[in-house]
C-alpha cells in the first residue's frame, strides 16, 4: 500500500474533525447549516480509518449502552406503533441523532478537537449574547424579537426556551474557565461573560425554563466545586444571589406570578404554557395506564393524543409532544423506555466522578440541565434542543475539555 493510499483515511479523519468544529459553530445560530455539516462529518467518519480503532473505546463508556439499548427499543417500537408509518419514521430519524452522537465521540476522543468544538459553540453563543444586548438599542434583522429597550424579551434565534437552554450552558462553561484560569484579567473576562449571559436569561427573556435550568445546574455544579462545610457557604451565597436577581428583575417576578396563575387556572385554561403542560401530563398518564409495559409504539403520541382530543385544533395543539421526555419515552416505548432514559442521565453523573473540578462541574451541570429540562420539555425530540443535548453530550463524554492531560491527543490531531 502506497503512502498516498494510507494518507487518505487520515485526511478524512482530519476533515471530520474540522466539520465537527463547524457544526458546533453553526447549529446554535443556523440549524440547517449545522445539519449539513453534521451529515458531512458522519460521511467522513465512516470513510476514515479512525472509526474501527476508536469504536472499542466508545463501547467502554457506560452511556453508550444506555444509548444503544434506548435506540433499539425505539426501533422495535416502530413495529407495533399505532402511528402512521411516516410519523414513526420522523420520530425514528430524530432519535437517530443518538447514534450519530456516538459516531462523533470516536472523533472527539481527540482532546484538541473537543476544545475547538467547545470554543466554536462559545463563539456562536457569544454572537447571540452580543445580539441580545445590541437589540436593547436597535432592532436587528436576524433577531426573532424586534422589541427594543431593557426588561423585554430578547430572543435572537429559535425560541426563548432553546436560546436559554444553550445560554445556561454558556454561563456554566464561562464559570468553568473562570475556575481554570488564575490571572485576574482572564477571570474578569469569563466572569463578565457569565454575568451577562445569566442576566440575558433572568432579565431579558419571557421563558421560565432558562431560570429553572440556570438555578439547578449552578447549585449542583457549585456544591460539587467546594469541599466539606464550604458547601453550606456556597449554598447560602447562591440563595443570596437568587434573591438579588429576583429583586432586580421585574420580568422574572412577572414570570413567576404568571406561572403561579397558570397553575391555579389550568383546569379552565389548558392553552396557557403551564396549563398546556399539566393537561398533557394528565393525558399521557392516562395513555400509559392502558399500555404500561410496551407502550403504544414509536411516534404514537400524536395518534393517542388525538384519540383523546377529537377536535382538530386541540389535536394539533396537544398532539405533537408531551413536553416531558420521561413521559414521552414511557408512553411510546413503555416503562423500560422511561427507565433507560433515566439510566442515560445517571450514567452522565457517573462519568463525572473522575474528572478534575472544572470538568466535573461542567458535566454535572450538563447532566442536571438534561434532567431538569426533560421535566418540562422533550429534550431529545425538539430540533435545536436535541442538537444541543445530544452533540454536547458526545463532546463531554469523550473526555475532559477544560483541563486536558497532554497524553490524550489522538494520532491524527487537527492541523
Amino acid at each position: 500500500m502506497t503512502q498516498a493510499t494510507t494518507d487518505v483515511p487520515t485526511r478524512f479523519d482530519r476533515f471530520a474533525q474540522v466539520l465537527l468544529v463547524g457544526m458546533f459553530l453553526a447549529f446554535p445560530v443556523a440549524l440547517a447549516l449545522g445539519n449539513v455539516l453534521g451529515v458531512l462529518a458522519l460521511v467522513a467518519i465512516l470513510v476514515s480509518g479512525n472509526l474501527r480503532s476508536q469504536w472499542r473505546k466508545v463501547f467502554l463508556l457506560p452511556s453508550t449502552w444506555a444509548i444503544l439499548l434506548l435506540f433499539l427499543l425505539i426501533l422495535v417500537g416502530t413495529t407495533y406503533t399505532s402511528a402512521p408509518g411516516n410519523t414513526a419514521l420522523v420520530h425514528l430519524s430524530k432519535y437517530a441523532k443518538l447514534l450519530a452522537g456516538l459516531l462523533f465521540v470516536s472523533v472527539l476522543f481527540d482532546a484538541r478537537t473537543r476544545l475547538y468544538c467547545l470554543y466554536a459553540f462559545m463563539v456562536a453563543m457569544g454572537f447571540i449574547l452580543v445580539s441580545a444586548y445590541c437589540g436593547i438599542f436597535v432592532p436587528l434583522p436576524w433577531a426573532v424579537s424586534q422589541q427594543t429597550g431593557w426588561g423585554v424579551d430578547r430572543t435572537v434565534v429559535g425560541d426563548y426556551i432553546t436560546q436559554n437552554v444553550m445560554m445556561t450552558f454558556f454561563v456554566l462553561t464561562c464559570l468553568a474557565f473562570l475556575w481554570k484560569f488564575k490571572t485576574p484579567w482572564a477571570r474578569g473576562f469569563w466572569g463578565v461573560l457569565a454575568a451577562l449571559g445569566a442576566a440575558s436569561i433572568t432579565h431579558m427573556s419571557w421563558g421560565r425554563t432558562g431560570v429553572l435550568l440556570l438555578c439547578s445546574c449552578l447549585v449542583v455544579a457549585g456544591l460539587a466545586a467546594v469541599p466539606g462545610k464550604k458547601k453550606i457557604w456556597m449554598l447560602g451565597a447562591m440563595i443570596a444571589i437568587l434573591g438579588l436577581v429576583a429583586g432586580t428583575s421585574p420580568l422574572l417576578m412577572d414570570k413567576v406570578r404568571l406561572g403561579w396563575k397558570e397553575v391555579q387556572t389550568h383546569e379552565s385554561n389548558k392553552y396557557s404554557s403551564l396549563g398546556h403542560r399539566l393537561y398533557n401530563y394528565k393525558s399521557v398518564l392516562a395513555i400509559i395506564q392502558e399500555n404500561p409495559l410496551a407502550g403504544t409504539g414509536t411516534g404514537s403520541f400524536e395518534t393517542e393524543a388525538c384519540r383523546l382530543n377529537t377536535r382538530p385544533e386541540e389535536c394539533e395543539f396537544f398532539g405533537w409532544h408531551p413536553h416531558n421526555q420521561y413521559l414521552f419515552f414511557t408512553v411510546e416505548n413503555g416503562v423500560l423506555g422511561g427507565l433507560l432514559f433515566v439510566a442515560l442521565i445517571v450514567s452522565l453523573f457517573y462519568a463525572a466522578r473522575n474528572r478534575s473540578t472544572p470538568d466535573k462541574c461542567l458535566l454535572l451541570g450538563f447532566a442536571t440541565m438534561l434532567a431538569a429540562n426533560s421535566l418540562v420539555n422533550s429534550s431529545l425530540f425538539s430540533a435545536r434542543e436535541s442538537h444541543f443535548f445530544i452533540f454536547m453530550m458526545a463532546l463531554l463524554l469523550a473526555g475532559p475539555v477544560i483541563e486536558q492531560p497532554n497524553t490524550e491527543q489522538s494520532p491524527h490531531p487537527m492541523p
